[in-house]
């Protein structure tokens, strides 16, 4: 009597529908040819032409084969298999796997039979000397696949979810495709969480928090009095985000000028586009309250572009300072930060200190802050965004007050510990 082991059916991927129908058409032209193969009674090759026989009242023969165990069925059938059936790469590999699991708990089950069970103390040193079978080297010889395509499988079947496993085993996919989308959603989980542990650490053991408002820099600008700040620093939005950069800088900039002391400082960073510069000047050369410096640059060298063929890439951005004979001297002891130009890398999303287009470093901001104030000192930045020059102010006990008119860049300030006021 012919039996079903639902374990060995389910072993041996189905066929397509149009393998199926292929395989019927022949064995009702031909009839069975080939024998089902049995093992105690249960089918270990040839459930498709049995059900067809069963189906359509067909003859076929048998041949029973002897095995010790269902291990040494399961190990027959792969094999058997293997070089027998059109499987895809991603069925190839499974076989394999379910193979090198038999084998190695044959051989632990062997190496306790002849030497007996490890004890706990010795157990580091026994699984040494544990039969190894199926290794990434034997399973490409098998398979003749490189080594470096099994270890993606390895990778995609230990990894993959349910579903791209499923699409996989179908062929929907390749096994590189699955691969290099796994290593894409681990980067983006990688990136993710050091974008939190960046967040998380930036205003870490410092107790005076900065404020940040939800305001436009005039509103905001114009709730101090005039003369009452002892630092501006800012980047406002550059001339590729507004419209008309002349009138914005004309309204901010001018409030600013009277709002900060007269012995206090400025730093403005800007584009180096001409119309900007231009924009600036206009506002800076007609005011009598302040010196304009020559202008400090910060340049980044680790952004390249495409290689430009009209014209030179833009690596730098200019920071317009401000200051007054009166205004309390710059702490540029360190040797390398006196000069105009600050070479800095900008902020690198692949390090995860980077939470949006135009993020200033925080060692541009760190030095500035030192440069340009001292402990006690109100810092206030009017397009604070998420944050980066306030918290500098706050690690060196400055009082750092801002605004933002974006909730979404607010929300991240808050993530990084920036105290939001009045929402």
């Amino acid at each position: 009597m012919i039996k079903i082991n639902e374990d060995f059916k389910k072993l041996i991927p189905a066929l397509t529908q149009e393998e199926y129908k292929q395989l019927e058409d022949n064995c009702m032209a031909e009839g069975i040819r080939e024998k089902i193969l049995t093992w105690n009674g249960f089918i270990i090759d040839g459930h498709n032409r049995y059900e067809i026989a069963q189906k359509w009242d067909l003859d076929f023969e048998t041949e029973n084969k002897h095995f010790d165990s269902e291990d040494d069925v399961y190990l027959w059938m792969i094999d058997n298999q293997n070089g027998r059936r059109n499987l895809t790469d991603g069925w190839k590999y499974k076989l394999q796997q379910t193979k090198k699991e038999i084998l190695a708990k044959k051989g632990a089950e062997k190496y306790k039979e002849t030497v007996g069970r490890p004890s706990k103390e010795l157990l580091s040193i026994v699984d040494n000397d544990l039969p190894k079978h199926n290794t990434q080297k034997e399973i490409a010889k098998t398979l003749n696949w490189s080594t470096g395509k099994v270890a993606m499988a390895d990778i995609v079947f230990k990894k993959a979810s349910p579903e791209v496993e499923e699409k996989v085993l179908n062929n929907e996919i390749t096994i590189n495709q699955a691969y290099q989308e796994i290593k894409k959603e681990e980067k983006q989980i990688e990136l993710k969480n050091k974008k939190e542990e960046y967040k998380k650490n930036s205003l870490k053991e410092v107790e005076l928090k900065p404020e940040i408002y939800l305001k436009d820099a005039v509103t905001y600008l114009n709730t101090f009095d005039d003369n009452s700040i002892d630092l501006i620093i800012t980047d406002p939005p550059y001339a590729t985000d507004i419209d008309d950069i002349k009138s914005f800088t004309n309204d901010w900039l001018n409030v600013a000028l009277k709002k900060v002391k007269q012995n206090g400082r400025l730093y403005i960073c800007s584009g180096a586009y001409p119309n900007e510069l231009k924009a600036f000047l206009d506002v800076l050369m007609n005011q009598t309250k302040f010196i304009v410096d020559n202008p400090l640059i910060w340049t980044y060298r680790n952004t390249l572009g495409v290689t430009p063929k009209m014209k030179y890439n833009l690596n730098y951005q200019v920071i317009w300072h401000l200051y007054s004979n009166e205004s309390k001297e710059l702490d540029t002891s360190i040797t390398n930060e006196m000069f105009s130009v600050q070479d800095i890398n900008a902020p690198d999303g692949r390090i995860g200190n980077r939470l949006h287009t135009w993020q200033k470093p925080d060692e541009l901001a760190n030095r500035l802050i030192r440069h340009g104030s001292v402990d006690g000192d109100l810092v206030v930045d009017c397009f604070a965004c998420t944050g980066t020059f306030l918290i500098a102010a706050s690690k060196f006990n400055r009082i750092a007050k801002g605004c933002d008119i974006s909730q979404e860049n607010i929300n991240i300030a808050k993530e990084r510990g920036c105290t939001i006021v009045g929402i």
